[in-house]
């Protein structure tokens, strides 16, 4: 598909022959020493189009009214070795500040892989991203279109984060397409923008900018990168700067706010009980502590909310000792990315055991015992209809081995009462509940003691 920006694809033309005079290996990934900024070319700046940010209506309201009570905002970013080259949120605790001197302080936290494509990423939002509910969502890496919808899916099920997609940098083994494409080698960018059109998500126009900065400055690719395909320092900082430009107010958003989280007021308690009605996923119960605070017990839908059936499960994690294959592999890499509840489910731990060199492993439950055996390339659900295992979310089972071993934990979404005793005026904040069904449903508080309630905060996230 040819590019849509043509003064973008011009400026590639007429750069194509000094990238034919700059070829490297495209296979090596070994990296050359660190870059900053190509010496004689101008300081690369962030441009943004009237659209961008039109996406990002709930982060905007956080960075420039802050968030009340007072928390961080927390950013999760996923990926590969892209993502993690872009750092652990220096640049966002550096930048925001300058940008929105009421915005909260910056919570980054990141999860990536060598080569991890989007088609695993779903599990890691699962088992970490999901029972985290991060204001929001980064990936910066490459795969199927396919699997970023499904990412996105699994996110606005679940949270009411804003997610932000940029498309990956200029590498070596795209310079056949130079001047022919706005695509990369393994990336179709105009169907990753359709996907975040599609799905009302932040798409950053970082290959289109990247390529114009090289085109000006009459750079060839390699200028930009640290080796054959990952970006240096001073291409992270472009990539931070395109992505950070999207933090601004457009002529209109693309949805309220209020239509995702809100603050419900507490009604008048009568005999000590209050009852709200609300929408979502997921409610915070708002107020204070006092040296005399008593207690409150939480009911949802009639049912006491620790025996609801809701539940998260803790990030699948693989043993020190598991076989690792490859250079610089890690556990991570060759290991389930996640797993999917199915029925009945008991809290407790899980282990997976590999029993043999071809994907074969036993699943044993804390509580439930032993729950069955399968192969890591096929379907399974375990004997008490607990666990589905998933082949697609499991990375690189061929290099598994006997004696691996990989843990986690599933535990209750919801809590069944709430203390108020501690310092007079200090916060109460507590996720009452949340991986609800996304319908309507009726909270009820019963209070002993000395029991303050400012409100509670509700979360709807927007696909049902």
């Amino acid at each position: 598909m040819l590019m849509k920006q043509p003064l973008a694809l011009l400026a590639l033309c007429l750069h194509a022959p000094l990238l034919a005079q700059e070829k490297r290996n495209l296979v090596t990934d070994e990296p050359r020493a660190p870059k900053g900024r190509p010496e004689g070319v101008a300081k690369y700046v962030a441009k943004a189009a009237p659209e961008d940010g039109r996406h990002l209506a709930l982060t905007m309201r956080k960075l420039e009214g802050g968030i009340t009570p007072e928390r961080p905002f927390l950013i999760w970013a996923i990926g590969s070795s892209y993502t993690n080259m872009l750092g652990s949120g220096e640049v966002w605790q550096q930048e925001i500040p300058k940008r929105f001197p009421n915005a909260p302080r910056i919570e980054y936290k990141k999860m990536v892989g060598n080569s991890c494509p989007w088609q695993y990423l779903r599990g890691w939002a699962r088992h970490l991203v999901i029972p985290d509910q991060p204001d929001l969502v980064i990936t910066y890496t490459i795969g199927n279109p396919d699997d970023l919808e499904k990412l996105i899916l699994e996110l606005r099920r679940h949270t009411t984060a804003d997610i932000i997609v940029p498309s990956i940098h200029w590498r070596e083994r795209d310079e056949d397409l130079w001047g022919r494409s706005e695509n990369a080698a393994d990336q179709d960018v105009a169907a990753v923008r359709e996907v975040c059109r599609r799905h009302g998500v932040e798409f950053v126009e970082n290959r289109r900018d990247w390529a114009a900065y090289l085109a000006a400055n009459k750079l060839p690719i390699p200028a930009l990168l640290k080796d054959a395909v990952h970006q240096s320092d001073y291409g992270a900082q472009i990539i931070n700067a395109n992505i950070l430009a999207h933090l601004r107010r457009p002529a209109a958003h693309s949805y309220d706010p209020e239509s995702r989280e809100r603050q419900i007021l507490p009604p008048k308690a009568e005999n000590n009980v209050w009852e709200v009605e609300f929408t979502g996923t997921r409610i915070d119960l708002v107020g204070k502590k006092s040296p005399n605070g008593g207690r409150a017990r939480i009911w949802i839908d009639g049912k006491p909310a620790d025996e609801l059936d809701a539940f998260l499960m803790s990030y699948i994690q693989p043993d020190a000792k598991n076989h690792k294959e490859g250079k610089g592999a890690v556990p991570r890499d060759q290991a389930p990315h996640g797993v999917a509840l199915g029925q009945n489910i008991v809290p407790q731990t899980w282990t997976l055991l590999m029993t043999g060199d071809t994907g074969d492993y036993e699943l044993t439950g804390s509580m439930t015992g032993p729950d069955g055996r399968g192969n890591a390339f096929k379907p399974f659900t375990s004997a008490s209809g607990q666990i589905i295992i998933e082949p697609e979310l499991w990375r690189r089972a061929e290099r598994n081995r006997t004696g691996d071993r990989f843990t986690w934990t599933v535990r209750r979404a919801c809590v069944g009462e709430v203390s108020f005793q501690g310092e007079a005026g200090t916060p109460v904040v507590v996720r009452l509940a949340q991986m609800l069904p996304n319908t309507s449903h009726t909270l009820r508080v019963a209070t002993e003691g000395e029991v303050r309630i400012d409100g509670f905060d509700v979360f709807e996230p927007p696909v049902k």
